[in-house]
């Protein structure tokens, strides 16, 4: 009994705090409907009656709610006896209920059902809410594409105009961009469209979820738009993100909760001085044109991306594995260019300098008296030799004879041997030896 008692007593006062908050939803009126006004309870019978009916049958049903004895026939009964005409507590049927009645109720009954023991029954009463359209429950992490007909009234290249039907459809696409995860959405994003695929053709990519990592310039806080504030957007903020990539355009991004880690100080300011790196993915909606303080250029376009949140990136970018042999160029041309500029500079200096002094050489040389050169030396022919004289030739001391005719040994033409005829043992003339 020492625990029965304290449980007991706990849901009585339970009961009694709850009845007085359901007593007055139940008292208050039903919107006015086209035929006969059926309010939810009877205000002439709770003026009559010392114990408001409304009241105490509220209280009734909802003490056999917390009483786990009684049967779930038991509420069900109170309930249909709370409508008879005796008791007129209210008027069962959904049609004489308004949007902000059945949330309301619905509420109540979802925060009732969660003291129960039983764990479906918070489940069953979120479904059941659902059904009866209390509210909407949503699967955040699954991903949701834009119907077709939200795409059709964008309007390119101008900015919004209040009262335009353009502002309800961005409405609808900022309320599903707010109940789908931001992983949801990079999971099914594109990462091969840039700037210029969106400007070349926007109606074909409209409606396309784009991811990107750039770096944060802008960023401000705005009041949702009305339609999306009572579907449950509670901020809008406003993002200039430049990508990472080289010579790239401003992208114009919408979404609806703070960044994690992100300081609230920068809201506000005119252009971020730090190197605030973030990751972006949301729905591509269409061209926004925008106003800027170049004279030349008043008015500029950018992409609008309606998203979810933005991520900040901590890693250094990455260049693409296309851009590795652009780096070289990078520091080379300019290098290369520098070079030439002192290759032309000095080659001029050298010939200008090498002119100047041969002008000076010949405004000396005018300058004086033209002395000519000294004659050049005749030129002396060289010594002939005299010719040697002719010397005859030298007689022979030895005499020589001729063998004529009818001389020598007869009847023969062969000279002797004493007379140095040729002969067969014969010596020459002039060998003394005469051997």
């Amino acid at each position: 009994m020492r625990h029965s008692q304290p449980s007991a007593f706990r849901r009585a006062t339970l009961a009694l705090c709850l009845a007085a908050l359901v007593a007055p939803v139940g008292l208050c009126a039903a919107p006015p409907l086209l035929h006969e006004p059926r309010p939810l309870f009877n205000p002439a019978a709770a003026e009559r009656a010392a114990y408001p009916p409304p009241l105490a049958m509220a209280a009734l049903t909802f003490g056999t709610t917390t009483n786990h004895s009684a049967r779930p026939l038991t509420t069900v009964a109170l309930l249909i006896a709370g409508e008879l005409d005796q008791y007129s507590a209210w008027k069962l049927g959904w049609r004489v209920f308004g949007r902000d009645e059945r949330v309301w109720i619905g509420t109540t009954t979802a925060v009732l059902n969660s003291f129960s023991r039983n764990p479906f029954t918070a489940l069953a009463t979120l479904k059941a809410g659902d059904h009866v359209n209390c509210w909407t429950l949503r699967d955040t992490d699954r991903f949701h594409k834009i119907p077709r007909e939200w795409l059709e009234t964008a309007r390119d290249r101008k900015p919004f105009n209040e009262g335009h039907i353009e502002n309800e459809d961005f409405a609808r696409i900022l309320t599903l961009a707010n109940f789908t995860s931001n992983n949801a959405l990079r999971k099914n994003s594109r990462r091969d469209l840039n700037h210029t695929h969106l400007s070349a053709d926007p109606a074909f990519y409209r409606g396309e979820v784009l991811y990107f990592e750039g770096h944060l310039r802008r960023i401000n806080r705005l009041p949702p738009p009305r339609e999306a504030a009572r579907a449950g957007v509670n901020d809008q903020y406003e993002a200039w993100v430049f990508p990472d990539t080289m010579g790239s355009q401003v992208y114009f991004c919408v979404f609806t909760e703070w960044p994690a880690g992100l300081s609230r100080d920068l809201l506000g300011q005119s252009k971020i001085k730090q190197n605030v790196r973030v990751q972006v993915a949301g729905y591509f909606y269409k061209l926004h044109a925008y106003v800027t303080n170049d004279k030349n250029q008043p008015t500029k376009v950018a992409p609008l991306l309606i998203g979810h949140t933005l991520t900040l990136n901590t890693t250094p970018p990455t260049p693409p594995g296309n851009a590795i042999w652009f780096k070289p160029l990078l520091y080379g041309i300019p290098a290369m260019l520098v070079g030439l500029i002192f290759a032309v500079v000095g080659v001029t200096y050298w010939f200008r300098r090498t002119d100047r002094l041969l002008l000076e050489r010949l405004r000396k040389a005018q300058d004086r008296e033209f002395v000519p050169p000294p004659p050049d030396a005749l030129p002396v022919a060289a010594p002939v030799t005299p010719a040697a004289p002719r010397v005859p030739p030298a007689k022979s001391a030895i005499p020589v004879r001729m063998n004529l005719p009818g001389r020598g040994d007869r009847g023969s033409d062969t000279p002797s041997h004493g007379e140095g005829a040729s002969g067969s043992g014969d010596k020459p003339p002039d060998d003394v030896t005469g051997a």
